[in-house]
């Protein structure tokens, strides 16, 4: 697969780089929210204008229920302080569990993003509820 797990964070449990130079992030986190609203605020790192209705989204299984694709490309603009990202590209996918959100993120060159899609949603088809569940600290070897 080529992925480098990295120490996780406040808002991502799990962390990868990879792709040419490391340039591209995958990471998995858990928060509250829901759907659109989490869409929408990725969409906006891109500015690109908010869906309505999640029914503009894509859709997918990820752990026996449904999940929600958003894509964007363009000028990624991530905040807190990091710099702008030229000709950028980001595949997310959006599952609601119970009253929170799981995501599961893409961002890097468009190009590197794109070669990457199939290994990404092979991926998001791996995790099972158990799995997820029981993830290990990222710490861990």
């Amino acid at each position: 697969m080529g992925w480098r797990r990295i120490p996780g964070t406040k808002f991502r449990i799990v962390n990868y780089l990879a792709g040419k130079d490391e340039s591209v992030e995958i990471f998995l986190g858990e928060s509250s929210g829901e759907v659109l609203g989490n869409a929408n605020r990725w969409l906006g790192q891109y500015g690109l204008t908010p869906l309505q209705s999640q029914e503009f989204l894509g859709k997918m299984q990820m752990m026996d229920r449904e999940a929600f694709i958003v894509e964007a490309q363009g000028t990624y603009v991530p905040g807190m302080g990091s710099p702008n990202q030229e000709n950028s590209a980001m595949i997310g996918i959006i599952r609601p569990s119970g009253s929170n959100i799981i995501t599961l993120k893409m961002t890097g060159p468009a190009d590197e993003v794109e070669s990457m899609r199939e290994e990404f949603y092979q991926y998001v088809q791996s995790f099972t509820p158990v799995e997820v569940a029981n993830l290990p600290d990222p710490e861990t070897p």
